[in-house]
């Protein structure tokens, strides 16, 4: 596990230290900021999923009600909380896109640290990597841990990637086009990323994305092979088996594929 931390990660373990929380599924998150001197609200809001306002260092949040699935609700609600906690002294206005909550590797510093900031609050890494600690990597872990702390799969990866315990590397894809990528710090293997382009032929993304191709229970952990999604190193190296697990989120049409070998 990576044993370092951002000054968002270490930010959101201050406030829940602070709260007397050892586990943030224990409290509404509407409680939890409330307590932390912000108001909490839910009312539509259009393209938004979340709003911040704050004035003399007091906030008003306010989630999207048309959300409907609730533990996305919760990461819009702790994004927001961190920007209370670490940006409210720079902005009066904050509103926060799906994009936003999606793209952590391409967003800006701020909605950086709040996405970090949701995803310590919400899966302290601790308890994040007891859960899945000695035991073999696929997408049941992932379904674990997204049913234990209550985030959506797309959460768990994200933070799977920084502190789970198996080495992966993660691609995100939306509309057939990758966009970013990020591998854990001890996965050796350098992927063949182009920005805009198609994912590989031989990938899972592709199959997705072409075919409309969706595989269900023990087949969502699809076989495939090195030379697929990362550089060969050598001719000699032979081409090993790897495995992808590609989640689609059709509402908005993107992948992410977590992509590794036993």
């Amino acid at each position: 596990m990576n044993n370092k931390y951002s000054k968002a990660e270490l930010t959101a373990k201050r406030v829940l230290e602070a709260c007397g929380i050892d586990d943030p599924t224990e409290l509404p998150i509407s409680d939890i900021i409330m307590g932390r001197g912000a108001y909490y609200e839910e009312k539509p809001l259009n393209g938004k999923e979340g709003e911040i306002v704050s004035v003399n260092n007091r906030s008003i949040i306010t989630i999207n009600s048309n959300i409907t699935f609730e533990p996305k609700k919760r990461f819009a609600a702790a994004h927001e909380l961190g920007h209370h906690e670490m940006h409210k002294h720079l902005d009066n206005v904050t509103f926060d896109t799906e994009y936003d909550l999606i793209n952590w590797y391409k967003a800006g510093p701020q909605e950086t640290e709040a996405n970090e900031f949701a995803s310590e609050f919400l899966m302290p890494t601790e308890q994040f990597y007891k859960e899945c600690k000695a035991k073999k990597f696929g997408p049941h872990i992932i379904e674990h841990l997204s049913e234990r702390f209550q985030v959506s799969k797309t959460a768990a990866i994200l933070k799977f990637v920084n502190r789970g315990n198996h080495p992966v590397c993660i691609v995100y894809c939306k509309d057939n086009k990758m966009k970013w990528w990020k591998a854990s710090h001890d996965f050796h293997h350098y992927i063949e990323f182009s920005y805009d382009s198609n994912p590989p032929i031989g990938s899972v993304a592709y199959e997705v994305f072409t075919k409309n191709k969706t595989y269900f229970k023990d087949e969502k952990k699809q076989q495939i092979w090195k030379s697929d999604w990362f550089r060969m190193r050598h001719n000699e190296e032979g081409d090993p088996i790897f495995y992808e697990y590609c989640l689609h989120v059709k509402s908005f049409n993107y992948t992410i594929s977590i992509i590794w070998e036993d």
